[in-house]
C-alpha cells in the first residue's frame, strides 16, 4: 500500500473535511483518504500507483488548497488583524452613540461621511479579512459551504445594508436613519481573527505529544570510524554504523550493544520511569537517554523503520481514525452550514413581517446574528481534538491506541481474559532441569533441543536455547516447522525430531511412563520419531506487579480469567499466586478463541490481554485486544491497544484513559450540539415573545469564537489524565 501526506489550506470545519474525503474516496485507485482538521493534513493511501497530482487537482476544484510541500503560513499579526478592525469599529460605534455626532445621511455632509465609513470599512475588511473572504467565497461559488461562508454572508449583509442605507437616505431624501452596521462588520472581523488566533494557539497545545516524540531523536551523533570518533548528522546514519553514546546523550536509532554498558531511560516510549540496564547483546531504542555509563551500539534500524518512527506513525494514524461517535458528528456537519443559511433566511423573513418597529432593520439584524452565532468548527473539532490530545497523552505514557474505533467498547467491558506466559509471568522462564530416558546422554539431548528450539519464538524455547547454548554442539535442522500451541519439529541427520507439550506428544509419540510426573512447572518433551527422549522442566517467575494489577482489575468489578497452553498444575500454581479462580489450561489458539466466543455469546464484553503469536487471533476476536510490550509484532498489530511497558499495571491505566477519552468526546459533542441549538434559537428570536431575549451580531461573533475554544480547552484536560 502506497501513501502520501498533503498539507491543506482553507479547511475550516467538519463540512470541509467531509467533502474532501467523500470526493477522494470516489476516485479509482484511492484506498482511503483521511483529513486531520487540527494540523490540516491529508493522508491518502493508494491501491496501486500514486495519484498525487490527481488528488491536488480534485482538492483544488473543491475550493481548497493541497500541496506535498510544507506550507508555512505567515503568523497572524495580532495588532493589525485584531487591533485595527476593533479600534476602527469602536470609533464608529462611539460616533453613533453621541447624539451631537449622529449622522443624517440625507445631507451632503452626512452622505460624504457615510461614504467615507463605507470605503474605510471595506478597505479594512479586505486588508485583515482576506483569508475569511477568500475561503468563504470559494465555499459559496463551489457550494462547499464552510464556517467562513457564514461569516462572509453575515459581514457582507452588514456592509451592503449599511451602504444601501447611506445611498437611499441621500438620494431619496428619507428621514434620518441611525441603524447602520459598518462598525459591526469591522468588530466582527476583528473578533473572528482574535478567536482564530486563540484557537490556533490552543490547537498547537493538542499536538504536544507528537512534537515531543519527534524531538526525541538528536540532531547529531558520534560514530566510530577507523578507530576514531566522528560527529555526523543523525540523518546520515546507515545500518551497521557503530555509535558511541556517553552519559546524558540520546540514542539516535535502534541498535544492539556491542561494547560497554549503561542505564537507559526509556520512559518517553514505555512509560516506565526506572532506567533499564543495557549490556553486550541488548537492544537499544532510538530516543531513549543514556543516564549512566558509556556504550557502543551497532545500528540495526534507521529512519522510518525505527520503533520510535513506528510509534509516531501509529499515533498519527490512530488520531485520524474515527470512533462511532464521529459518524454522528460527520452526518451533522454535512448539513450544518446549509441548514444555518436556511434558518437565517427564514428567521429574517418572519421578523420582517412580524416586527412591530423597524422590520427591515430587525430582519437584517437577525439574519446576521444567526449566521454569525452558529459554529460548525465546534462540531467538527469535538471528536478529533479529544482524540488528538487523548491518544497523544497515551503515547507519552507508553499506551498506544491503534484504532480509535475500539474506544466505544471500553464502557461495556465486564470480563478480562489474560494469557499467562509473558503477560502474568516474566516471559523469561528458566530451565530447572532435564530428565533423560535410558540410553541417551545429556550432551546429545542438549544439542537436539538447541537445534530445534533455536528458530522458535515461544518464550519457553528461548529458555531452552539459553540453557543449552554453553555446552551443546551446533546441529543443522531442515524442514523446520513451528506448530502454534503444540511445539516444533524438524529433520536432523535424516531423522525427524519433535519438541513440545505432553498433549501433543500423546498424539505423535510413545511416552515413557517414568518421564510423566505431576508438576507445577511447564514441561517440554523431546521426541525422536515416536520415541520420547527427555523431559524439560521450566519455571517462569511472576512479574512484580502482576498480583496488584489483577487485584485492581477485580476491584473495578471485572471478571478475570487466565488462559494458558501450560499444563493444569503449572497454570493453577500461577493463578493461586495472583488470586485468579477461573483457569483454563492446555489451551491451543483455537481453544482460546472458542472460549472468548462462548463468553461473548453469553453476553459478556471481553478484553483479551496477550503478547505472543498464538495470541493474535484472540486479540482480534475479543471486543478489545491489548498487547503487552515486548511481545511479537503480529500481536501488537492485531491488538487495538499496545502497552510499551512489559507490565500488567498498564492495562488498568489504558482502560481508564480510554474511558476518559470517551467521556471527553461525549462532553464535547453534546456541548457543541446544545450550544448550537440554543444559540441559533436565541439568535433567531424564538424566545423573544416570552423573555424579550435577543442578540446582536457583535455579541454573536464573540459567542461563536468562544465555542471552539471551549471544546479545545475541555479536550486539553486529557493532557493531565
Amino acid at each position: 500500500m502506497l501513501s502520501s501526506e498533503f498539507n491543506l489550506q482553507n479547511v475550516k470545519c467538519a463540512g470541509c473535511v467531509g467533502k474532501i474525503q467523500s470526493k477522494l474516496k470516489q476516485l479509482a485507485g484511492i484506498h482511503s483518504a483521511q483529513v486531520n482538521l487540527l494540523d490540516k493534513t491529508l493522508l491518502v493511501e493508494y491501491s496501486g500507483v500514486k495519484l498525487d497530482q490527481v488528488v491536488i487537482t480534485e482538492v483544488t476544484k473543491l475550493g481548497f488548497g493541497a500541496s506535498l510541500d510544507i506550507v508555512i503560513e505567515e503568523p497572524l499579526n495580532l495588532w493589525l488583524s485584531v487591533g485595527l478592525p476593533l479600534i476602527a469599529g469602536g470609533l464608529l460605534m462611539s460616533v453613533g452613540m453621541l447624539p451631537a455626532l449622529m449622522l443624517d445621511f440625507s445631507t451632503l455632509a452626512g452622505f460624504s461621511l457615510g461614504l467615507f465609513y463605507a470605503v474605510c470599512s471595506f478597505a479594512i475588511i479586505g486588508l485583515v479579512g482576506t483569508k475569511i473572504v477568500k475561503s468563504g467565497w470559494n465555499g459559496l461559488i463551489t457550494l462547499n459551504f464552510n464556517m467562513h461562508s457564514l461569516i462572509l454572508l453575515g459581514v457582507a449583509a452588514a456592509w451592503l445594508y449599511s451602504s444601501g442605507i447611506v445611498l437611499v437616505s441621500y438620494f431619496s431624501s428619507l428621514a434620518v436613519i441611525q441603524h447602520v452596521y459598518f462598525e459591526s462588520a469591522l468588530i466582527i472581523i476583528g473578533l473572528i481573527n482574535l478567536g482564530a488566533y486563540l484557537e490556533e494557539r490552543a490547537k498547537n497545545s493538542t499536538t504536544t505529544a507528537i512534537k515531543g516524540l519527534t524531538q526525541l531523536v538528536p540532531a547529531t551523533t558520534t560514530i566510530m570510524v577507523d578507530g576514531g570518533e566522528q560527529v555526523v548528522a543523525t540523518n546520515l546514519l546507515r545500518t551497521g554504523d557503530e555509535v558511541k553514546i556517553r552519559p546524558g546523550e540520546r540514542i539516535p536509532a535502534d541498535g544492539e550493544v556491542i561494547a560497554g554498558e549503561g542505564y537507559l531511560n526509556e520512559s518517553m516510549l514505555t512509560g516506565e520511569p526506572l532506567p533499564v540496564h543495557k549490556q553486550l547483546g541488548d537492544k537499544v531504542i532510538g530516543g531513549s537517554i543514556n543516564t549512566s555509563g558509556a556504550l557502543v551500539f551497532r545500528v540495526t534500524q534507521i529512519g522510518g523503520n525505527t520503533l520510535l518512527a513506528g510509534i509516531i506513525h501509529l499515533v498519527k494514524t490512530a488520531q485520524l481514525s474515527k470512533p462511532k461517535l464521529a459518524k454522528l458528528a460527520d452526518q451533522v456537519a454535512k448539513i450544518f452550514v446549509p441548514s444555518i443559511m436556511i434558518i437565517a433566511l427564514l428567521s429574517s423573513i418572519v421578523w420582517y413581517f412580524c416586527a412591530p418597529i423597524s422590520p427591515f432593520y430587525q430582519a437584517i439584524s437577525v439574519f446576521m446574528t444567526v449566521l454569525l452565532i452558529a459554529c460548525p468548527c465546534s462540531v467538527g473539532l469535538a471528536i478529533p481534538v479529544a482524540l488528538m490530545v487523548g491518544i497523544g497523552r497515551g503515547a507519552s505514557q507508553g499506551i498506544l491506541i491503534r484504532d480509535a474505533s475500539c474506544l466505544s467498547a471500553v464502557e461495556q467491558l465486564d470480563t478480562v481474559v489474560l494469557d499467562k506466559t509473558g503477560t502474568i509471568t516474566m516471559g523469561k522462564p528458566q530451565v530447572l532441569g532435564i530428565t533423560l530416558a535410558e540410553n541417551y546422554s545429556l550432551e546429545e539431548v542438549l544439542a537436539l533441543l538447541r537445534a530445534l528450539e533455536l528458530n522458535s519464538e515461544h518464550p519457553l524455547a528461548a529458555a531452552v536455547v539459553e540453557y543449552c547454548a554453553a555446552s551443546a554442539v551446533p546441529l543443522q535442522v531442515s524442514k523446520f516447522e513451528s506448530l502454534s500451541g503444540c511445539g516444533v519439529r524438524g529433520v536432523i541427520d535424516s531423522i525427524e525430531y519433535s519438541a513440545g507439550s505432553a498433549a501433543w506428544m500423546m498424539q505423535i509419540a510413545q511416552l515413557n511412563l517414568d518421564l510423566i510426573v505431576e508438576s507445577p512447572y511447564s514441561q517440554i518433551y523431546l521426541a525422536k520419531a515416536s520415541e520420547v527422549l527427555a523431559r524439560v522442566e521450566i519455571s517462569d517467575a511472576l512479574k512484580p506487579d502482576s498480583a496488584a494489577a489483577i487485584a485492581e482489575l477485580q476491584q473495578a468489578g471485572l471478571r478475570v480469567i487466565m488462559l494458558t497452553g501450560d499444563n493444569p498444575a503449572s497454570a493453577h500454581a500461577v493463578a493461586g499466586q495472583v488470586s485468579i479462580t477461573e483457569v483454563y489450561a492446555n489451551c491451543q489458539p483455537a481453544d482460546k478463541i472458542n472460549l472468548i466466543k462462548r463468553l461473548q455469546n453469553e453476553g459478556n464484553k471481553v478484553v483479551f490481554v496477550g503478547d505472543g503469536i498464538n495470541d493474535a487471533p484472540s486479540l482480534v476476536q475479543a471486543n478489545l485486544g491489548i498487547a503487552i510490550g515486548g511481545g511479537t509484532d503480529i500481536a501488537m498489530q492485531s491488538a487495538a491497544i499496545t502497552l510499551m511497558c512489559n507490565s500488567l499495571s498498564g492495562v488498568s491505566r489504558a482502560l481508564d484513559l480510554a474511558r476518559k477519552i470517551n467521556r471527553n468526546m461525549r462532553q464535547n459533542l453534546f456541548g457543541s450540539f446544545v450550544y448550537n441549538s440554543l444559540a441559533v434559537l436565541v439568535a433567531a428570536g424564538v424566545f423573544y415573545p416570552w423573555c424579550h431575549m435577543a442578540l446582536n451580531p457583535v455579541i454573536a461573533s464573540v459567542v461563536m469564537s468562544l465555542s471552539s475554544l471551549t471544546v479545545i480547552t475541555n479536550a486539553l484536560r486529557l493532557r493531565y489524565a
